[in-house]
């Protein structure tokens, strides 16, 4: 910053004990109304001003400093140096006003949206904020909630664009940001503001064939509802998965994570939590503080359903993630059901799977997905689309599941095969241990020469046999694609 320096005498600036400070008549040229001033008097009394026209032009001195330093009346070395920008205080409510000859000059309106810079305790950063407008008094003021963290800090700010609100005419756009605030930061990131929620930048580019696996998880296992956005992930493999879909989706991630794990052993609990906490660092990349790993008593013996090392909640405490999230689950399921989309209907399904499937215990190789009952007229809807066969059964008036017989998994193995419990290792293997026990399975992969006519019936009305006992095409496609599933990985 270029320094201009000077003698002047501070004068009464108003009847409230502000001073006043004129500029010599030979540097005025030097300046300009509003400019924003850093200043140093008498190489130790440092503040910000701007300048001002006061009978003449100069710069008030605030009440605070003319107190403590009795400069009324003083004759005094200045240095002056403009800055690039505004400064200001921070408010209570993390609230910032924006100089109104700036808001002009950007021709600032309710709910626009800003990139300002900056500087705070020698803290460079840029963040994106939402212009708030009134007028009282005649008098018109743009403020923005800039960080309440950083409450009743001072700070140097600059400006610098007004961001773009013409969004492209995507599909998904269109539908996904009804009633958003919303603003183009670049090609590929929009930050997007509802109500009082923390803003979060997006992707819009995203296509919604590319998530619908992941929605299929987060149906099964993310938080719908409350204030904030979370997935449990019950492998590692899923946790991965899930961290990058979400990076994909919500670009400025503020993601909290937690280890819930069940314990039988009685270990001790410090040890523990470090144990389990090195081991999903080691597994995923995923740090997890220890104070965040939580431990569950329990007298039950272990079972196979138990996780070894816990679950990982992924959790974000935004509530505008959580509301986006439904937005994009809900544009989905309407596609699905509007369009009839089986590519996109059997993506979904097997992502529901993954999070809340199961395959059946009495060795028949059936899949099935547990849920409440309002929950599963959802998914009733959707399955329709994929063509598969499927059956219902209601426990009671809340709960029940949907299952997926081992012949109709035979029939779209060619599908399934990449789809099924892909980030649930454990899972998949006990799939294909019992898949490969069932009849059909042996029958068609020449282990069994002879079954039983109602399934060569069934055979014969999927088109895998030829009505004469043969495969057809399409029956030894299945049965390369059924072999190569069941192989050991």
């Amino acid at each position: 910053m270029k320094t201009t320096l000077f003698k002047s005498i501070v004068k009464k600036g108003n009847n409230k004990g502000v001073g006043f400070i004129s500029i010599p008549l030979e540097k005025r040229n030097m300046f300009s109304l509003n400019n924003q001033l850093k200043i140093i008097v008498n190489s130790k009394i440092k503040f910000y001003s701007k300048i001002k026209f006061y009978g003449t032009i100069g710069f008030y001195v605030p009440y605070k400093i003319m107190n403590k330093y009795k400069l009324l009346g003083s004759r005094v070395d200045v240095e002056v140096a403009k800055i690039d920008g505004f400064h200001t205080t921070i408010g209570n409510d993390g609230r910032i006003y924006v100089p109104q000859n700036i808001a002009e000059k950007f021709s600032l309106k309710k709910n626009d949206v800003v990139e300002i810079e900056s500087c705070i305790e020698d803290e460079k950063n840029t963040s994106y904020c939402l212009i708030h407008f009134r007028e009282r008094n005649s008098k018109k003021e743009y403020m923005s909630i800039f960080n309440s963290k950083k409450a009743k800090k001072e700070g140097i700010f600059r400006l610098n664009r007004k961001l773009s609100k013409n969004l492209d005419s995507h599909e998904t756009t269109r539908h996904l940001f009804q009633n958003f605030n919303s603003a183009k930061i670049a090609n590929e990131k929009i930050i997007i503001y509802y109500g009082n929620c923390m803003p979060i930048i997006i992707n819009p580019k995203i296509d919604i064939s590319e998530i619908a696996y992941y929605l299929g998880c987060y149906f099964a296992d993310g938080t719908k509802k409350g204030n904030y956005w979370g997935i449990t992930a019950s492998t590692f493999e899923q946790a991965v998965f899930y961290i990058n879909m979400h990076k994909k989706i919500i670009m400025d991630p503020k993601v909290v994570p937690l280890i819930s794990f069940t314990d039988i052993r009685k270990a001790k609990e410090d040890m523990l939590k470090k144990e389990l906490a090195n081991k999903w660092w080691n597994k995923t990349g995923i740090l997890v503080k220890e104070r965040r790993v939580r431990i569950i008593k329990s007298d039950k013996k272990y079972s196979p359903k138990t996780n070894l090392f816990g679950s990982l909640i992924i959790n974000e405490l935004r509530m505008l993630t959580q509301i986006y999230y439904n937005r994009l689950l809900g544009f989905l399921l309407e596609k699905i059901k509007k369009e009839n989309n089986r590519n996109l209907s059997i993506e979904f399904i097997c992502g529901v799977l993954e999070g809340d499937g199961s395959v059946n215990s009495k060795k028949r190789g059936h899949v099935m997905i547990a849920s409440n009952y309002e929950e599963l007229k959802i998914l009733e809807q959707i399955i329709r689309a994929t063509g598969f066969k499927y059956q219902i059964y209601m426990e009671s008036k809340n709960g029940g599941y949907l299952r997926i017989g081992s012949l109709e998994i035979i029939n779209n193995i060619s599908i399934l095969k990449d789809k099924l419990f892909k980030y649930y290792p454990k899972r998949r293997r006990i799939l294909k241990e019992r898949l490969a026990q069932t009849g059909c399975a042996r029958f068609l992969l020449g282990k069994s020469k002879k079954t039983s006519n109602w399934l060569i019936g069934q055979l014969n009305n999927y088109g895998i046999l030829d009505g004469n006992g043969n495969l057809t095409k399409k029956g030894r496609e299945i049965r390369r694609d059924l072999k190569g599933f069941l192989a050991i990985e």
